[in-house]
């Protein structure tokens, strides 16, 4: 299984490869990440992301820090991609 993941008002951060939102509850994740992962995403706005700026560094950061833990919890069994370089850690 593979899903994305991609803030964006309303549902989210993660999509199924059909383009329809992920049921996280579903996914079997800690029923804290699930809310977090909610709670992040209801935070969304375009003016976070850094295409005509800097972005919003701290809900960046947290984004970052559960696509993570979301990784960890799923494991091989769920392949989670995303499409933007600023949630990946950068080479070192």
């Amino acid at each position: 299984m593979m899903l994305e993941f991609w803030p964006d008002y309303g549902a989210g951060p993660l999509w199924t490869e059909d383009g329809k939102p992920a049921d996280l509850g579903a996914l079997e994740l800690p029923s804290d990440l699930v809310e977090q992962l909610k709670t992040w995403n209801a935070q969304y706005a375009e003016e976070k992301l850094p295409i005509e700026g800097v972005g919003d560094h701290a809900w960046l950061d947290e984004g970052a820090r559960l696509l993570g833990r979301t990784r960890d919890v799923l494991g091989p069994r769920v392949a989670v991609v995303v499409t933007e370089p600023w949630w990946e850690p950068p080479p070192i």
